[in-house]
């Protein structure tokens, strides 16, 4: 037991010690190696105390990743080696993350691994803002630059996920000097490398972490709620919004042709919306559509939000499985934070922000979003319990 423990905590020091550098060149190194650190940290016990604290949402998330594996069954999309993938990063991840939080002793490396992994992953994002992506740009000399700019914008993805637990233990450690400086950090990033998602993103963030510290349980609920409401309505929500053709005129190029995709999607779903078209069927949509003028493929790999790709994917039993995971796990994270304002903060910010994100920008199943959710839950819990804990 010993032994594997200190394996298993040995893999995640390693893993906080690459990621800044994983981070920074894209991020796609990250679900292999948050699955390694996962593997050595496996420990029977570890998967009992899981279960016992926190059965009902662990459940429906393995549920869901569970049918959304199944879908490739009646996809069109032939590569479907992807459902081993997602199975493979979310049971992994999960014992990632219950290992990072599981002891005080674990707690403390992960809190104090998680923090010198945002400094330096703070560090070379500011070296690839402020000189051009020097560091990218050496690794891949002869890519379009807007193409390179991609990986950092990836990395400023994971620090939005580590910058409100960082912040947050720092005001509750009564040294809101730090916190202000890694909120500053965080709000910096945000405006780089060119993604609009991060800024509104990071918007949310920030104040999810003010109200959640003002009224903990309710705001917890309130983004748990308003994210699951949003998983079941969207095909019918959002046509009615794209109703408002003055509103769409408005939208930049970028959302643009995001509410283009949106509007073919729902479409699409009202085809088939009960078990949907099977994990990736996004990826075999050959048809076209006009966005201002301009022809352009219906989807670009996927539809931009994980809300409408769950219900174009896996259907209505997809979409519940996940909306009630979602409720589920904000109901336990409301009850187990309602007396730790900062801590409550630090996770409601955590949910906000990657909520949006999740809604406007990456596909559902890519491996380094999901790795990097669990990397944000992981370090969340492991701050989280510090004072409901280890009495500090």
């Amino acid at each position: 037991m010993g032994g594997k423990f200190k394996i298993g905590g040995g893999a995640r020091a390693v893993f906080f010690a690459l990621l800044p550098a994983a981070a920074a060149a894209g991020a796609m190194a990250i679900p292999a190696m948050i699955a390694a650190a996962g593997a050595l940290s496996f420990r029977p016990s570890l998967v009992r105390q899981g279960f016992e604290s926190r059965a009902l949402w662990v459940l429906l998330l393995l549920a869901f990743t569970a049918w959304a594996a199944a879908s490739a069954a009646w996809s069109a999309y032939a590569g479907h080696a992807q459902s081993a993938k997602l199975v493979a990063t979310m049971v992994l991840g999960l014992l990632f993350a219950a290992a990072a939080a599981a002891t005080p002793e674990s707690r403390r490396l992960t809190r104090a691994s998680a923090l010198a992994a945002f400094v330096v992953m703070a560090l070379l994002l500011a070296v690839e803002a402020l000189g051009r992506l020097p560091l990218n740009r050496a690794v891949q000399p002869d890519q379009i630059y807007w193409l390179v700019e991609r990986n950092p914008a990836r990395g400023v993805v994971v620090i939005l996920g580590l910058v409100w637990p960082v912040a947050g233990a720092a005001f509750g450690a009564g040294r809101p000097q730090l916190a202000i400086a890694a909120l500053f950090v965080g709000g910096f990033f945000a405006f780089q490398f060119d993604q609009g998602a991060n800024v509104v993103a990071y918007g949310f963030g920030l104040g999810g972490f003010i109200v959640a510290y003002m009224a903990p349980r309710f705001a917890i609920l309130l983004v748990s709620g308003g994210l699951a409401a949003w998983m079941m309505a969207a095909p019918f929500a959002t046509p009615l919004l794209l109703a408002n053709q003055t509103l769409v005129d408005r939208l930049p190029p970028s959302l643009a042709a995001r509410a283009g995709i949106w509007d073919y999607v729902c479409q699409r779903i009202a085809e088939q919306p009960w078990i949907g078209r099977g994990l990736d069927a996004s990826r075999t949509v050959t048809d076209t559509i006009m966005v201002r003028g301009a022809e352009a493929p219906a989807i670009q790999l996927h539809p931009h939000s994980a809300s409408l790709q769950v219900w174009f994917e896996t259907g209505l039993v997809g979409a519940a499985l996940a909306a009630l995971a979602i409720l589920a796990g904000g109901w336990a994270a409301s009850r187990a934070l309602a007396r730790s304002p900062f801590a409550a903060a630090s996770a409601c910010a955590t949910l906000a922000a990657y909520g949006l994100i999740a809604n406007v920008s990456f596909g559902a199943w890519q491996e380094w979003w999901n790795a990097s959710m669990l990397l944000a839950g992981a370090v969340v819990a492991a701050f989280a319990t510090r004072s409901l804990r280890d009495g500090r």
